[in-house]
C-alpha cells in the first residue's frame, strides 16, 4: 500500500504541474491575431510537458539505481507518480488524431516526429548528464 500512496502522491502533482503549464501556454497565445499565431498552430503545452518530462526522466533514471531498494519509493514518487501526471501521452494520441480527422496530415506528422524524435533525445542526454554528476564527471 506505501507504493501506492507513493504514485498516488506524485501523481497529484505532477498533474497540477501540467495544468498550470497548460494555462501559462494559454496565456502566452495571442488570440486575437490575424494568423493563428505558432502556439495555437501545435499543441505546445502537450508537446513541452512530453519533452520536459522525458528529460526530467532521464535524469531521475540516471541518478537513482534501479537495482537500489533504497531508490524505489523515490522512483515512485518522481517517475511513475510526478511523471506519469505530467507527461501526457494519452493527450498526445488524442491531439494527433484531431489534426489528422481536419486534414492537418503536415502538421500531425511534424508533432509526431517532433514528439518521439525530441522526447527520445531528451531522456537520453537527460540520462547521460545524470549519469556524469553521479560519478562526478568522470
Amino acid at each position: 500500500m506505501d507504493r501506492a500512496l507513493w504514485v498516488f502522491l506524485g501523481g497529484g502533482v505532477g498533474s497540477v504541474l501540467r495544468y498550470a503549464l497548460g494555462l501559462l501556454v494559454g496565456a502566452w497565445t495571442p488570440s486575437n491575431a490575424e494568423t493563428p499565431h505558432w502556439l495555437a498552430m501545435y499543441p505546445v503545452a502537450t508537446l513541452a510537458a512530453n519533452l520536459i518530462g522525458c528529460g526530467l526522466i532521464g535524469v531521475a533514471w540516471g541518478l537513482m539505481d534501479p537495482g537500489n531498494e533504497a531508490h524505489q519509493p523515490m522512483r515512485l514518487l518522481l517517475i511513475v507518480g510526478v511523471l506519469g501526471g505530467f507527461t501526457t501521452f494519452s493527450s498526445f494520441g488524442w491531439e494527433t488524431l484531431s489534426l489528422l480527422q481536419t486534414q492537418r496530415v503536415g502538421t500531425a506528422a511534424a508533432y509526431v516526429l517532433i514528439s518521439v524524435l525530441v522526447g527520445l533525445f531528451a531522456a537520453w542526454g537527460g540520462y547521460v548528464a545524470a549519469q556524469a554528476v553521479a560519478s562526478g564527471g568522470n
